[in-house]
């Protein structure tokens, strides 16, 4: 993911803990709402074939 990226370049350019903490945040509540849709996703085509 291009987003995962760039906050992985942003938390290795920034000194403070504090950032790092908060863009590691991000970066799990992006993962969570990713795998939130793909599995939302799963039971859409699990309806359509039925």
């Amino acid at each position: 993911m291009i987003i995962t990226k760039v906050l992985g370049l942003t938390s290795a350019l920034t000194k403070s803990k504090k950032a790092k903490i908060i863009i590691l945040g991000i970066e799990m509540v992006v993962l969570a709402y990713a795998l939130t849709q793909q599995k939302s996703e799963k039971k859409e085509r699990k309806k359509l074939k039925s």
